[in-house]
């Protein structure tokens, strides 16, 4: 799936510590860094895109949220004084 942190591999549903989660993996990141990394969102069959599924095991945010706000702040700075 193409989406705004990068390129994420749907890999299926697991079951962690008694919990049933949705799992991905980061393929391709606007920060190379995060290729290749695994996360896990909270099983919601409903979900369609990323931007509706919440972080699993009572985290806060995905491994990339906070470095993604940044990255689209600055771009956004860059681009206002194009």
């Amino acid at each position: 799936m193409s989406c705004l942190p990068g390129k994420v591999q749907i890999l299926g549903v697991a079951n962690v510590k008694d919990e049933k989660v949705m799992t991905f993996r980061m393929i391709q990141g606007r920060n190379p860094d995060w290729a290749a990394r695994p996360f896990f969102a909270e099983y919601d069959e409903k979900a369609i895109w990323y931007t509706e599924l919440k972080p699993a095991f009572g985290e806060e945010k995905f491994f990339f949220t906070d470095e993604l706000n940044d990255i689209l702040k600055h771009k956004e700075i860059e681009e206002d004084f194009d």
